[in-house]
């Protein structure tokens, strides 16, 4: 699959719990921010971040399902950060 429009490919990463945090109810947890690996770029994004590990707005995401594979997409610019 490969993404357009400066749109990135991306896979969002499982954070693992830490010793001494606290435990929030699924239904209850929003989060803002994400850790995701970028899959694949747009050949017009600004920067080939393929591979790399970025911080996201979770509110950007843009969830697609193809032939009962699911996809999961971002705008380049909802980016916060890069690893």
């Amino acid at each position: 699959m490969k993404p357009l429009n400066r749109r990135l490919l991306i896979e969002a990463q499982e954070e693992e719990p830490q010793q001494g945090t606290f435990f929030v109810p699924v239904e209850d947890k929003v989060e803002e921010f994400l850790t995701a690996t970028v899959l694949a770029c747009a050949e017009d994004c600004s920067i080939d971040l393929t591979g790399k590990t970025v911080v996201i707005h979770s509110f950007g995401t843009e969830e697609v399902t193809v032939k009962g594979k699911k996809y999961t997409f971002i705008g380049e610019n909802h980016l916060i950060c890069v690893e």
